[in-house]
């Protein structure tokens, strides 16, 4: 639902760029990659970090 439905939307509203930081759970992490498998080509530019401040300096460099 996320991949279909947030993310579409989340760029119709103006999102360009999405830094997710995967939680450590192993089940959240296969979530997210799941997610984001079922996102369309259009839309926001996202990438995935294990960490905020590796997401932090890649949004703060786009």
């Amino acid at each position: 639902m996320g991949g279909k439905v947030w993310l579409p939307a989340m760029a119709e509203a103006g999102l360009q760029y999405f830094a997710w930081v995967y939680s450590p759970n192993l089940y959240s992490r296969l979530s997210t990659d799941l997610t984001l498998q079922h996102a369309p080509a259009v839309g926001p530019i996202v990438f995935t970090f294990d960490n905020i401040d590796t997401a932090s300096a890649w949004l703060r460099q786009m």
